[in-house]
């Protein structure tokens, strides 16, 4: 039996610049926000979706120029960043000055809920990228995204004095064009005392905890990122597992698709599905469960790089570190 592929082009994706409250901010301006699998977490009801189905969890994308930051926010169920092109520079605390780490294409990082995190495009500007433009895939755990963004209080504040903002149904206000508040509803209060307190309890003191980087060695290789298992990199339970297959240039080793539903990200190169389906660079593939045995080749030359997606039955939501191992 035939198992449904359903697949989207990175040259297809359909962007929103005006996914969140903060897009006003100085600083902030010019980012775009991608819904690939799910309806994610934008606050933006014109947001398109690629994919509405769900398998246990959401694909996004972050796409922004060179020096745009995206604002410290925090998030109720797992976020996961895969690099695709450029580099960034994530940064995480009430303040967004406990830490920082700076990610290049390859590179994963997991993130832990209920902690403010920021990240910022760091990708020079040249002759082949004249804004700097870089590109990630993020990784959102549950089928609703637990729930949408809890934004750092000074964010609200400053998108309020530029024309933005959310109100408790998650709806977005822009009093630049002139729209006032519905009635029945009522601004987000910003966090304060004891629940901004709350977003303290979890921060990232060792790096080699959260980040997964990219194998130097251009040879075939399967590496386990984020899971249960012992030999994973990242020792998590987020409600999904994350798995990097790598070829090196000329390799043809195949790789097979479990009998589940999975999502292949296709973030180096290019693979070619035993089905006749090709994923380029930047292509994203939903693969739903089915006894039909479906192979992965590479076809380009250069490095390949795929990432492999798949839920688990942990809960998505509430179950992250403090800094230990949680398998």
């Amino acid at each position: 039996m035939k198992r449904k592929v359903q697949h989207v082009r990175f040259n297809e994706l359909v962007p929103c610049r005006t996914a969140f409250v903060d897009t006003y901010n100085p600083g902030a301006e010019g980012k775009e926000n991608f819904t690939i699998i799910g309806g994610g977490v934008s606050e933006n009801s014109d947001q398109y979706v690629h994919i509405q189905e769900t398998p246990g969890f959401n694909i996004g994308g972050a796409g922004q120029p060179a020096g745009c930051i995206n604002s410290l926010h925090s998030h109720r169920t797992a976020e996961v960043f895969i690099i695709h092109t450029g580099s960034w520079r994530f940064f995480w605390g009430l303040k967004g000055a406990d830490g920082d780490v700076v990610l290049d294409p390859g590179d994963l990082i997991s993130l832990p809920t209920h902690m403010f995190r920021g990240f910022e495009n760091l990708t020079p500007i040249s002759a082949t990228n004249e804004n700097g433009y870089g590109f990630m895939f993020s990784v959102l755990g549950g089928d609703d995204s637990g729930g949408g963004v809890v934004w750092a209080p000074e964010v609200l504040e400053q998108a309020r004095s530029n024309g933005l903002i959310l109100v408790e149904s998650g709806q977005l206000i822009n009093t630049r064009n002139g729209e006032t508040i519905p009635d029945g509803l009522l601004p987000v209060v910003p966090v304060a005392g004891d629940e901004l307190n709350f977003y303290s309890r979890n921060t990232i003191t060792d790096e080699s905890k959260v980040v997964a980087p990219r194998p130097n060695d251009a040879i075939y290789c399967e590496t386990e990122l984020i899971g249960r298992n012992s030999n994973a990199v990242i020792g998590e339970r987020p409600g999904f597992e994350v798995r990097r297959v790598q070829w090196g240039r000329g390799q043809g080793i195949p790789w097979y698709v479990p009998n589940m539903d999975v999502v292949l990200i296709s973030n180096a190169g290019s693979v070619v599905l035993s089905n006749g389906k090709t994923l380029g660079s930047g292509d994203v593939a939903f693969i739903q469960a089915g006894e039909e045995e479906i192979g992965v080749k590479p076809l380009s030359e250069d490095v390949s790089e795929l990432f492999i997606v798949t839920a688990t039955d942990d809960p998505a939501g509430e179950t992250r570190f403090l800094g230990e191992d949680t398998r």
